[in-house]
């Protein structure tokens, strides 16, 4: 993959910074490429050079987060919950900004299912090999539980709750429900 200009990365980091502070205040069908660039103080031109129009960013910025979040998915093995929060924590810090704003502030209900479902085809193949006795729908009841509280406890409780605590209490609870098959 050829390097990116450093002033290619910096209009881009702008144009998705500042497209981020209007989507805290208001719904992407309301913010209009203007308002982007007023607030980058970039002008159109340099905006449609970069992207298409809002959605276009939009969707740029949820790929960067799926990229990220299947780049961490491929250094876990799907068993190890705790390498799993911890891969999820990482992501967010390096992507905090857009993080607060699409999954934690509910602007995009579709990057966390698009990770959601990212996690689904590479943990459910996995389990197959280390629960043999489980039935497919049954992996698949285990994958819902576990995906969703997982998602749910960084979600609501990245402020609240200290990592260590969180990856602990993890650990816990997927001991138990694997233990189910045993």
């Amino acid at each position: 993959m050829p390097k990116t200009d450093a002033r290619v990365r910096y209009t881009r980091r702008v144009l998705k910074e500042s497209f981020l502070k209007l989507l805290r205040e208001k719904p992407v069908n309301r913010i209009t490429m203007k308002e982007v660039c007023e607030m980058a103080e970039l002008n159109r031109a340099t905006f449609y050079a970069h992207y298409s129009d809002c959605f276009a960013l939009l969707e740029s910025i949820e790929q960067e987060l799926i990229d990220a979040f299947q780049k961490a998915l491929e250094l876990i093995d799907a068993l190890d919950a705790s390498a799993m929060i911890d891969a999820l924590y990482t992501m967010v810090q390096q992507h905090e900004n857009a993080c607060r704003v699409l999954i934690f502030g509910g602007r995009s209900a579709s990057v966390t299912g698009r990770m959601i479902d990212l996690a689904r085809q590479a943990s459910v193949a996995r389990w197959r090999q280390y629960l043999p006795h489980a039935t497919g729908e049954e992996l698949e009841m285990l994958f819902t539980h576990l995906s969703n509280g997982l998602m749910h406890v960084v979600i609501e409780g990245y402020d609240k709750y200290r990592r260590e605590d969180v990856i602990a209490f993890v650990n816990r609870i997927v001991k138990s429900s694997l233990s189910l098959f045993a």
